[in-house]
């Protein structure tokens, strides 16, 4: 703060200068002030993002892709635990053919032949040497998050497939 007594009528020059001074002065704490509200706003965005992405995956389901024989077919399935899954599609990368795809509007949670897949492929086929990868897209029921993981093969395991990646898309 600038206390400038003027004792004389002829230093209006010095006056304005000094008043100038001033507005340029609290120009700039303004500026200030409204990039700390930038960032205080900023701030507060991720929080609540952050906030969005942990309900989201506290509603997230458990949707995993499985095989099984019928017959002399490989059919693909998919298994949802825990909570319902809308909007399921699945896409079976495989090597030196099609790609086979599905799509269920919804799958309950234990419910077999929610989504089945033909893969063309022999009852007896091998995994590791047929399946590339397999690409799943999913909500939870109350549409909060969308899903999008990815499987791999992982032979010698408990389950043939591995998960790869999983996104839960803005």
């Amino acid at each position: 703060m600038f206390v400038v007594f003027v004792a004389v009528r002829e230093h209006t020059a010095l006056v304005s200068a000094l008043s100038a001074a001033g507005t340029v002065a609290a120009g700039v704490f303004a500026a200030l002030a409204a990039l700390g509200s930038m960032r205080a706003a900023a701030e507060s965005s991720a929080t609540a993002r952050r906030s969005r992405e942990a309900l989201a995956r506290t509603a997230q389901p458990s949707v995993r892709p499985e095989v099984r024989a019928d017959g002399d077919e490989l059919l693909g399935d998919v298994l949802v635990e825990g909570k319902a899954a809308v909007g399921v599609t699945i896409a079976w990368l495989l090597v030196d053919r099609e790609i086979a795809t599905a799509s269920a509007d919804r799958i309950e949670p234990g419910a077999t032949g929610g989504l089945t897949v033909d893969l063309g492929l022999p009852a007896d086929a091998d995994l590791a040497a047929t399946v590339r990868m397999i690409w799943l897209e999913y909500r939870d029921a109350g549409r909060l998050g969308l899903w999008r993981d990815t499987w791999e093969i992982a032979p010698n395991a408990q389950s043939p497939f591995r998960l790869a990646s999983s996104t839960l898309q803005d």
